[in-house]
């Protein structure tokens, strides 16, 4: 492996992102690494506690730069 390679930024945001379980959107940490968006690992629904690494990216509230 070339150590000249560069590994994608890691950025987290907050989010909605849309609980598979209870069918609602929730707030949820989201992980931003180069141009793909993932739900942080581990995070629970608040209101029915299943887990959201399935759930969809609904919107991504981001600060623009």
């Amino acid at each position: 492996m070339n150590s000249d390679t560069k590994l994608p930024a890691i950025r987290t945001h907050k989010g909605w992102v849309h609980c598979p379980m209870c069918t609602h959107a929730v707030e949820a940490d989201i992980v931003q690494r180069g141009r793909q968006l993932f739900t942080r690992p581990g995070q629970r629904c608040p209101r029915c506690a299943s887990t959201l690494d399935a759930a969809s990216i609904l919107r991504l509230d981001k600060i623009a730069a």
